[in-house]
């Protein structure tokens, strides 16, 4: 929070100053003819872009506009041939619009840093917060970083006292279309009704994660493969029919997949997982 509040100061000030040097070009050059407000307003492009892109880029860019145009001042001055820039518009001028563009930049380059800087250090913490947080709002599930280590400790409990489990991942078919069919009200109510039913449907030993957007993953805790055929017709008739919020019914559908544990089974379970992930393309509750 003190980064944040150190960070939004500092944009502030740097802001500040800009504002305040905009003044100075701002007095001068839109006092002259069309070529001060040309001038003006290609400052503000270069400013815009710094903003967006970076000091880099914006002193690039400031350098080749400064030595067009100020060669193109020069060379009129010499030859006395008409351009945009007319005869009252002197190369003192020019220097001074030059040195203050930089330092423009300059402040626009410092202002576009601290604005990354901010939203990586924001992106940062909402990481942080969807990784330690352990309840996922919205179903009551723990998350993905617990279920890691729950399903790592079971594994290791089932290796010491020679049990199984079954780890069981569904997956909401459609989920995004869901989204954008009915909005995020609908989406919260059927998550909340989802976590209900699983809850009545399995028991209350075994774990329940919400481990990314559309999945569920659940820990069986002391079950085999003979029990999933049992859990399969139990969670199709708890969770196929979704009633809305306005009372109408809806049929959900979910791809599905589960692996059993052995006591001191070789594989990991990134491993157990990534195996999970590629049968559920083909398998359906």
């Amino acid at each position: 929070m003190r980064t944040t509040m150190t960070k939004n100061r500092a944009i502030l000030v740097y802001g500040t100053i800009l504002i305040l040097l905009l003044q100075i070009p701002a007095y001068f050059l839109l006092r002259q003819d069309v070529e001060g407000l040309l001038l003006y307003m290609f400052l503000m492009l270069l400013l815009v872009l710094t903003l967006w892109r970076g000091t880099v880029f914006g002193f690039i860019s400031s350098l080749v506009f400064i030595f067009i145009t100020g060669s193109t001042l020069l060379y009129t001055g010499i030859s006395g041939s008409m351009t945009f820039l007319n005869s009252t518009f002197s190369m003192q001028i020019f220097f001074i619009y030059g040195i203050i563009l930089l330092l423009l930049i300059l402040c626009a380059g410092k202002m576009h840093e601290l604005m990354k800087e901010q939203e990586n250090y924001l992106k940062k913490l909402q990481e942080d917060v969807r990784k330690y947080v352990a309840i996922d709002v919205e179903t009551g599930f723990d998350n993905e970083t617990r279920m890691y280590i729950s399903v790592n400790e079971e594994m290791r409990r089932a290796d010491r006292h020679k049990h199984t489990f079954v780890f069981m991942v569904l997956k909401i078919e459609n989920y995004r279309k869901f989204q954008q069919l009915y909005g995020a009200k609908e989406v919260q109510h059927l998550w909340q009704q989802l976590s209900q039913r699983i809850q009545q449907t399995v028991r209350q030993t075994d774990k329940k994660f919400r481990f990314r957007e559309d999945h569920i993953g659940l820990l069986l805790i002391d079950t085999t493969d003979e029990h999933m055929e049992v859990i399969y017709d139990k969670l199709d008739q708890a969770l196929k029919n979704h009633q809305l919020l306005n009372e109408k019914w809806v049929t959900l559908r979910y791809k599905t997949s589960f692996f059993t544990y052995h006591p001191l089974k070789e594989s990991t379970f990134d491993e157990l997982l990534e195996e999970l992930e590629r049968e559920m393309k083909t398998s359906a509750l």
